[in-house]
């Protein structure tokens, strides 16, 4: 199966970060509210095996969304590994989309995140246009939502 990569550094610990993670689906469509409408869990509540729904916002074509299945969760690795089940890329000619993210303390005030997408289908091989703008995509969210938890360092802590 294809993969590409991506590797960025954040200004805030690891285990910040990864304290953050429980609280993803109402954290991004606060800091991505033309992408994302809502996001939310229809099956389980972050353990394995659960389902989410993201629901597209504005720039999105209307209607669309993605559900994906939690199919891998390391804590003690601090990665974390979604599947795409329907909808996103799986409408864009892919038959698998996998999106794994590992965060790496560097110190007590940073950390490094390690995104791997691995897809079978589409045509990637011919459009490195689209893998660029993906790894854009992420460093963007990612970049706010590290503004984010700086910016609300107190809730986030008191709730991790």
């Amino acid at each position: 199966m294809p993969v590409f990569t991506h590797e960025m550094e954040l200004g805030i610990s690891g285990a910040r970060y990864w304290a953050s993670v429980k609280d993803h689906t109402a954290v991004f469509p606060k800091i991505l509210p033309e992408e994302i409408a809502s996001m939310r869990f229809i099956q389980g509540a972050g353990e394995l095996g659960s389902v989410r729904i993201t629901k597209f916002g504005p720039v999105a074509p209307e209607g669309s969304y993605v559900k994906e299945k939690l199919v891998g969760l390391q804590p003690q690795k601090l990665c974390v590994t979604w599947a795409e089940i329907e909808g996103g890329h799986l409408t864009q000619g892919f038959s698998k989309w996998i999106f794994a993210s590992q965060v790496v303390a560097i110190d007590d005030t940073k950390c490094k995140l390690k995104f791997t997408i691995e897809y079978d289908g589409g045509d990637l091989d011919n459009n490195e246009g689209f893998i660029d703008e993906t790894k854009e995509m992420l460093t963007r969210s990612f970049r706010l939502l590290e503004q984010y938890l700086k910016q609300n360092q107190a809730q986030v802590t008191a709730t991790a």
